[in-house]
Formats: structure tokens, C-alpha cells, sequence
């Protein structure tokens, strides 16, 4: 079992990490921010109804590959919209909204991206302990360990993020950051969040009954008393409204919602599956290995998109095609001829300006600052397949 001063050392260490991170994460976007194309900016702003300095972030995390640009849109405005609501509004001028979308812009692009990419990484191991519960008769030494993982990932990685959210967003309530976690961690959307939160709720308190009951069963001694009330305390935090929960609370409800995956083994506790994973269901559909086959699938899909919806998608998959080929060492220019060339021979194109188009993209990428390539890349595969493969209907 972890101990209080052990939790809070812990949990000191990663506001300290989260601090350093969003300091060069504000600053890595005040830079950027400056870059970005005006034209970009424009439409955006014009297609999605919202401020320049709102699309100008949002491009930026669509770039990183976090996001589409209506999602960061929507986020980014939400929380505007809730500002205003609580009597707390942003005033209508250039520099406060610019830097607004700065400071939230940040948060979306951490808890989207880095915070959820460590969350999954931790639950892979508290899967494999909690596989298998079945009512009480769950080992003292495993309740224990079970125990030990969830307060550790509950309250020193994902409760102290919480805990800077809630005092970075006035007037912000426990609901507020059970929602805005949950739509990161889970992907659900709002009223998906709403309707299951009651259930996990529940089935949060249920999990640590039966730890609990464990735990009776044990000799009596200090540190297994302590262990109890500690579970009992948190049961009792757990039934508050989702308005008065405690952040720590919080912290195990989101633990408890993170995506687990499956094993397998047939042996998944009832406490813990909530319907947060979901397989491919038998689809027929063929297998995708290669990231040339999630590239020709995204294409196609893509043809039932218009507009910027099309271009954002496209350019989401894209980079995310790209950034597998840059781990397997491939250059820039080898990335986007590998890229063209495939979806030339498998959507059976004219393959005629291909040669042109890479020897093109060869000085471009010469002549590109290290930053810029990436997003070279993925409008160049952008422009071939809008221009080739939807023609007259890439409007």
C-alpha cells in the first residue's frame, strides 16, 4: 500500500513535470502561432463561425496530428462559451482571445495527447491485475495490489492534473473536468458521457466494496485498517454528486473509464468492463497491416466528406501515415514517393505527373525549415489525392 506522504511526493512530481511541460508548450505555440498561413486562418475562422486567433490554435493542434480542426474548434470554444456563462467572459478583443486560445490551446493539446498516451500505457498493467474479480473472493495480496495501482495512477498522475485544470478554469466544477477528461480518455461524446457516468459511478463503488471485503479478511493490523477506512472514505466520496465529488474522486472515476484492452481470456471482471472497448465485430472487411493500407481505406472514406471536413480528415490520416514511416527511418522525400506511388497503383490512377510532383517536392523540402517538413508533407499527399482522385468533387 502506498502511504500518504508517498502519494503526495508522487503527486508533487508530476505538477512539477506538468508545470516545465506547459511552459514549453506555451511557448512552442506563441512561436508557431506566428507561422501560420493567414489564408488557413481565414477559412477556418469563416467555415466553423469562430475567432482567428481560435482557428490559428486550432491548425496548430491539427498539425500535431492531436486533432481534427472542427474537434479543437469545438473544444476550444466550448470552454469560451462556458466562461462567459459562469460570468467570467473573455473580452472581445484580439490580444485576450489570442491569448486565451494560447493558455486553453495548451491544455487540449496535453490532455489529447501526451496525458491520454501515458494513461493507456499505465492501464495495460492494472488490466492484467484486475482480470478475473469475481465477488469477494479475491485474494488479500491481490486486493492489495489492486489497490496500490489505482491510488497510484488515480492520485499521483491523473488527480494532479485535475487539480492545475480546475484552478486554471474559473468556476469550474468537478463536473466540468469529469466531462472534459472523459471526451479525451473515452472519445465519447458529451451525451454518451452523461448517460454512462451514473453506471460507472456505481460500478466504481462496487469494485471497492469487494476490495474491501478482501481485506476483512485479513489478520488485523494498522496498515490494513488504514486500507479500509481509506476504501471506505473514497466509497463515500464516490456516492456525491458528480457536481460535489472530490477530485480524488474523480481521479478513480476516470481511471475507472479509461479503455482497457481486451486479453482474451475470458475472465474479465463485471466490476471493471463498462463498454469502453469495442473491436472491428467480425466486419468483412479485409485485414489492414501496412500503414499504405489504412492510407487507401482513409482515402476512400474520405469521398463521403465535403470541404474542410474532407481536408481535415485527410490530413489527419495522413500524418499519421507519415509519422509511422518517419519511425521506420524513411525520409521525407521516400515518405510522400511511397505515399503517391501506392495510391496511384491501388486506386489505379494517372500516375503521369508523379515523377514531376516528387522531383518538385524534393526542392521544396530543401529549401523547407526541419519544422515545416512534416506539414509539407502531408499537403502535398493532401493535393495529389484532392486533385486526382475527387476531382470536380473536392469542393
Amino acid at each position: 500500500m502506498l502511504l500518504e506522504p508517498d502519494i503526495e511526493k508522487l503527486a508533487i512530481e508530476s505538477r512539477q513535470k506538468l508545470v516545465q511541460e506547459f511552459a514549453d508548450k506555451y511557448a512552442n505555440l506563441r512561436e508557431r502561432v506566428k507561422r501560420v498561413p493567414e489564408a488557413d486562418a481565414q477559412r477556418i475562422s469563416e467555415q466553423l463561425c469562430c475567432p482567428s486567433e481560435i482557428a490559428m490554435i486550432a491548425y496548430l493542434i491539427n498539425m500535431d496530428g492531436i486533432m481534427g480542426v472542427k474537434q479543437a474548434v469545438r473544444l476550444l470554444s466550448e470552454e469560451l462559451q462556458r466562461r462567459a456563462i459562469v460570468g467570467d467572459s473573455i473580452p472581445n478583443l484580439p490580444g485576450n482571445i489570442m491569448e486565451f486560445a494560447l493558455t486553453e490551446g495548451r491544455w487540449v493539446s496535453h490532455i489529447y495527447g501526451s496525458f491520454v498516451r501515458q494513461l493507456e500505457i499505465h492501464v495495460r498493467g492494472l488490466a492484467n491485475l484486475e482480470e478475473g474479480i469475481e465477488g469477494p473472493a479475491v485474494e488479500v495480496e491481490k486486493a492489495l495490489s489492486i489497490i496500490a495501482a489505482r491510488t497510484k495512477m488515480s492520485e499521483t498522475i491523473i488527480a494532479p492534473v485535475a487539480d492545475e485544470w480546475q484552478k486554471e478554469h474559473p468556476k469550474a466544477t468537478s463536473k466540468d473536468a469529469l466531462m472534459f477528461f472523459g471526451q479525451a480518455i473515452t472519445k465519447w461524446n458529451i451525451s454518451t458521457l452523461n448517460g454512462k457516468f451514473l453506471q460507472i459511478q456505481r460500478r466504481t463503488q462496487a469494485l471497492f466494496r469487494v476490495l474491501r471485503e478482501s481485506l476483512l479478511t485479513a489478520s488485523d493490523s494498522f496498515t490494513m485498517d488504514a486500507a479500509i477506512n481509506r476504501i471506505d472514505m473514497l466509497i463515500e466520496e464516490l456516492g456525491r454528486s458528480f457536481e460535489e465529488m472530490t477530485l480524488r474522486a474523480v481521479s478513480h472515476l476516470l481511471l475507472h473509464i479509461a479503455p482497457r484492452q481486451a486479453t482474451g481470456r475470458g475472465d474479465r471482471s463485471p466490476y471493471v468492463s463498462v463498454g469502453v472497448t469495442s473491436t472491428r465485430g467480425n466486419k468483412a472487411e479485409p485485414d489492414l497491416a501496412s500503414p499504405f493500407d489504412f492510407l487507401e481505406r482513409d482515402v476512400k472514406l474520405a469521398k463521403r466528406r465535403l470541404g474542410i471536413e474532407r481536408e481535415e480528415y485527410l490530413k489527419h490520416k495522413i500524418a499519421r501515415v507519415l509519422r509511422v514511416l518517419k519511425y521506420q527511418e524513411h525520409t521525407h522525400v521516400e515518405s510522400v514517393e511511397k505515399c503517391l506511388t501506392e495510391i496511384v497503383d491501388r486506386l489505379e490512377i494517372d500516375g503521369s505527373q508523379l515523377e514531376k510532383i516528387i522531383e518538385d517536392f524534393k526542392v521544396t523540402i530543401a529549401n523547407a525549415q526541419e519544422a515545416e517538413r512534416d506539414n509539407l508533407s502531408v499537403v502535398t499527399i493532401l493535393s495529389f489525392v484532392t486533385s486526382n482522385v475527387y476531382g470536380a468533387d473536392s469542393v
